[in-house]
């Protein structure tokens, strides 16, 4: 049976860890992304937060965070690139807008992503 990939969701361990090898990788305090071209076209979104961010009510807030940003940018960033986003724990102490800023910036870093 062929693979048809969720249209913006990476969820195979196969697929973080092709992204993990293959992929850009860009960071800063906050944030590391991988970003690796894919042979769709549509941008689909990994999202890592590990136990070093603390107990699972920061890990969430943090994924909660990342998915926001990725839901109201995704039209500024091109098609066709599966990006993981890994959270750092610095990560728990950002409010929405600083998140904002810090991942775009990323992902400008990385060319992915439009100007306005």
């Amino acid at each position: 049976m062929a693979h048809t990939p969720h249209p913006e969701k990476l969820k195979k361990r196969w697929e973080f860890q092709r992204g993990y090898r293959k992929g850009q990788k860009y960071w800063n305090r906050e944030f590391v992304i991988y970003v690796y071209r894919n042979t769709f076209n549509g941008t689909r979104l990994g999202i890592t937060a590990s136990k070093k961010i603390g107990k699972s009510v920061h890990r969430n807030r943090a994924k909660r965070l990342i998915r926001e940003v990725f839901r109201l940018s995704k039209e500024r960033i091109y098609p066709g690139y599966d990006i993981i986003v890994v959270g750092r724990s610095p990560s728990t102490d950002l409010g929405y807008q600083d998140a904002q800023k810090t991942l775009l910036r990323l992902f400008q870093k990385a060319q992915i992503l439009r100007k306005k």
